[in-house]
């Protein structure tokens, strides 16, 4: 999906790339992050957002989790991590990190708000009442005012299968009032998700049904008492959607794909954000005049279709690749034609690394020879 433009934009990644793989320093099922470009599209970003005033956060489950990198987002600048499921939520915590929003597509179990309310989250976001519930009873025994978001939801919006959940806005009135019978949260902000989205026909992000909603929630929340601060806006969060976003009442956006330069706009602009992401893996074997190369990294709404196989010799092919059946597991992917047992491939497409198996490396390619600067597993432990 984003190989031709890591060809365009980026080609200083694909050559550190090979050479980091055909010098046996990096394995397959590898992602490699260019860590310096990564940083400029983050302070693109960040600059964009604070332009038209938004709070900025930072999103890093598509990186795979990594601390180092959030550390540095947050020296940046950055106003600190969104986490939207609870796992995510507790290595940034037990990194020091930030939280600013936790919950928005997991919402967060009991046992791990018991850990979460002391250390210390701006917003956890709810899409139950019990849920609220279970907040308020926590930090009540922690003597903490929890400040909540509220998720909503109803026919008109996409949402995605694996992430039912929200309110719509006939609900609203009841979550308040089971709200004022509760001492230590506050309703405080609204979100949604996507809220805006890449449009192929008119080449532009534009704001979706969801981002609409969400509007219609905050008026009818102010109206039913609560003071509503937080307008949080997740989706294609880009330097090129910050007006966007602000222009419709947004506060808060949270680019996740937009650091690595790989959002659906990013496909085909060539402005803006760099792409900074590139998967390796290596050709295993064939079979019947097809090649195999090691799996691992499969995501399976990656629109994955492009490969570059670099033979040691230097030689350079394109190729198609293709994931299994959904049914499968992604062990090996399947390159169309012949080529060399353990020749470098590389692809760059829209993943999750925190879903996949792989490992992730964090490169500085842009000196005469490429600084590896570390190795993670795809949860952001150090290997």
């Amino acid at each position: 999906m984003f190989l031709e433009k890591v060809m365009e934009r980026n080609p200083k990644l694909l050559d550190a790339a090979i050479k980091l793989h055909q010098e046996g320093i990096l394995d397959p099922d590898t992602y490699i992050l260019d860590v310096p470009s990564l940083l400029e599209n983050a302070k693109l970003v960040l600059d964009e957002a604070k332009k038209h005033g938004l709070n900025c956060l930072y999103m890093s489950k598509q990186i795979g989790r990594n601390a180092e990198i959030a550390e540095l987002l947050e020296d940046m600048g950055y106003d600190g991590a969104v986490a939207v499921d609870y796992r995510e939520a507790l290595h940034l915590a037990a990194h020091g990190l930030k939280l600013w929003n936790v919950g928005h597509l997991v919402q967060t179990p009991k046992s791990v708000l018991e850990r979460l309310i002391p250390y210390g989250v701006r917003y956890f976001t709810i899409y139950s009442i019990d849920k609220l519930q279970e907040i308020d009873e926590i930090a009540k025994r922690h003597d903490i005012h929890q400040s909540i978001m509220v998720k909503v939801a109803d026919d008109s919006c996409l949402i995605y299968d694996g992430q039912q959940g929200g309110f719509n806005l006939d609900e609203l009135e009841c979550v308040v009032e089971a709200a004022k019978k509760l001492s230590h949260i506050q309703i405080e902000g609204v979100t949604s998700f996507p809220c805006m989205l890449y449009n192929e026909k008119s080449k532009k992000i534009e704001k979706t049904a969801n981002f609409d909603l969400l509007l219609k929630a905050k008026e009818r929340l102010e109206s039913l008492g609560c003071a509503i601060k937080e307008v949080n806006t997740p989706s294609s969060n880009t330097y090129a959607s910050m007006k966007l976003a602000a222009d419709n009442h947004a506060t808060t956006v949270e680019p996740g794909h937009a650091l690595t330069g790989t959002t659906p706009y990013h496909a085909f602009h060539s402005d803006g954000e760099v792409p900074t992401l590139l998967y390796l893996t290596e050709i295993s074997h064939m079979v019947n005049g097809t090649s195999y190369a090691y799996g691992g990294g499969y995501y399976r709404r990656s629109n994955l279709k492009n490969a570059l196989v670099v033979h040691r010799d230097g030689v350079r092919e394109r190729a198609l690749i293709h994931g299994p059946s959904i049914d499968s597991i992604d062990y090996t992917l399947k390159i169309d034609g012949v080529h060399p047992v353990s020749a470098t491939v590389l692809c760059s497409f829209r993943t999750q690394i925190f879903t996949t198996r792989s490992h992730v490396a964090l490169i500085d390619p842009r000196g005469e020879e490429p600084v590896l600067l570390g190795v993670f597993d795809a949860h952001g432990y150090k290997l």
